[in-house]
């Protein structure tokens, strides 16, 4: 969605863009901004390639029914089918690119730039694709720049029989780049430790979003609702959220408050959100705890703007964190963790605050704080909200990606 919203805004500013999606058909909450090419490294036959020899030998035109966008979408939605040791192994195959058993899947990324021509640059949507990467770049001579974008928590959740080899693979494969793009400083700092790069072939440039649809005025709510917005998960402490909710309420001090939950749900986690919803049940409180997932663009724009203090009180450093800048979008002020790029974005924008995760009672301490004062959290949500259309709209951030790379790589000027 990032990767899409960005290339709308860079042919709106007059730039060429071709959009190839990797592993599964795009899933997308606003207007396409191109009509796609076919899926490269189609996710049934990465499977069927990597464990079966014959699949690496077969007519490209068997391979384009195994792509077919109805299908990958059906076994998408089959979590679970592949074992931790078979997404081990998988993913080297993928890493290790034209050296492995995907060796044709690489083929057919190579073969479609020079039958539609070559491109003056290649931007990778992850560092996770770098050997294809590198390849490209050895085949077509064409710079080629990675974004890095959270791939330290993929790596890292490999089982130990991997996950040495995928990092030393993926950092090799980073190094032959001409360069990767950090959402945050925070980031640039991990992953250039992690991948052994040096610190300036790392650019920074955040994250952004497209502001269509976000009211250009904020509309204070009528009741108090403490919102969460992210992916359904114990990682993203909704938890968390969930007892700090259950204690401001038990205090007597909010007792118009409410709870307001959404985000992508996976099947995964299903039960993980049935447990917070007994918790809430249990204290005679779910009249007043709202449940959302899997809402579209529209929704959960919506959702956003009838809150009244946001938080995600994730458990570990997030790259970036894009739900943060789409609450503030929407002038909501949010109250966050001190981990990861969070303390980046809030010192740009001025709009929340963060606790210390060190401290077991700063949670409700913020969040309580904010509460309590609704005149000064409702200034911090708007000077959010401003900071957000000034540093973190797409159309800012797609003339900064340019300039960028054009500083960088002074050949392609």
């Amino acid at each position: 969605m990032r990767d899409n919203s960005l290339a709308r805004h860079l042919i709106k500013q007059g730039h060429e863009v071709t959009v190839l999606p990797a592993y599964l058909p795009h899933l997308l909450d606003e207007e396409r901004a191109v009509q796609e090419s076919p899926v490269f490294f189609g996710g049934i036959n990465v499977y069927l390639q990597h464990k079966f020899p014959l699949f690496r030998k077969t007519p490209r035109w068997m391979d384009q029914i195994f792509n077919s966008e109805t299908l990958l979408r059906w076994v998408a939605g089959k979590r679970g089918m592949t074992t931790p040791r078979q997404l081990g192994e998988i993913t080297l195959s993928t890493l290790q690119a034209k050296d492995g058993p995907l060796a044709k899947e690489v083929d057919k990324v190579v073969d479609w730039f020079k039958e539609h021509g070559k491109p003056d640059v290649l931007l990778l949507s992850t560092v996770l694709l770098a050997g294809i990467g590198r390849v490209v770049r050895e085949e077509l001579g064409i710079p080629v720049l990675s974004f890095l974008q959270g791939e330290d928590g993929f790596l890292d959740s490999l089982l130990p029989d991997f996950k040495k080899e995928a990092w030393e693979q993926t950092g090799t494969d980073a190094r032959s780049l001409d360069g990767c793009i950090s959402p945050s400083r925070f980031f640039a700092t991990l992953m250039g430790q992690r991948l052994g790069m040096a610190p300036e072939k790392i650019l920074p440039l955040s994250n952004g979003i497209t502001l269509d649809g976000y009211p250009m005025e904020r509309v204070e709510p009528s009741e108090p609702t403490l919102g969460y917005f992210a992916r359904i998960c114990a990682e993203k402490g909704l938890d968390l959220l969930v007892d700090a909710f259950i204690q401001l309420k038990q205090s007597g001090e909010h007792p118009r408050l409410k709870l307001a939950v959404a985000g992508t749900l996976p099947k995964e986690n299903e039960s993980f959100l049935e447990e917070q919803k007994r918790k809430i049940t249990a204290t005679g409180l779910d009249q007043l705890a709202v449940f959302r997932p899997n809402l579209n663009r529209e929704e959960k724009i919506d959702f956003l703007s009838r809150l009244a203090l946001f938080c995600v009180p994730a458990r570990v450093p997030e790259a970036f964190g894009l739900y943060v800048i789409e609450a503030m979008a929407a002038g909501v002020p949010v109250v966050l963790p001190d981990l990861g790029a969070f303390p980046e974005i809030l010192e740009k924008t001025g709009g929340g605050i963060t606790y210390s995760t060190t401290e077991p009672e700063s949670l409700l301490h913020a969040l309580g704080e904010q509460l309590r004062d609704p005149a000064g959290c409702s200034a911090m949500g708007e000077q959010g909200r401003a900071g957000i259309r000034e540093k973190f709209s797409n159309e800012v951030l797609a003339r900064q990606l340019v300039e960028n790379i054009l500083a960088h790589l002074p050949t392609i000027k």
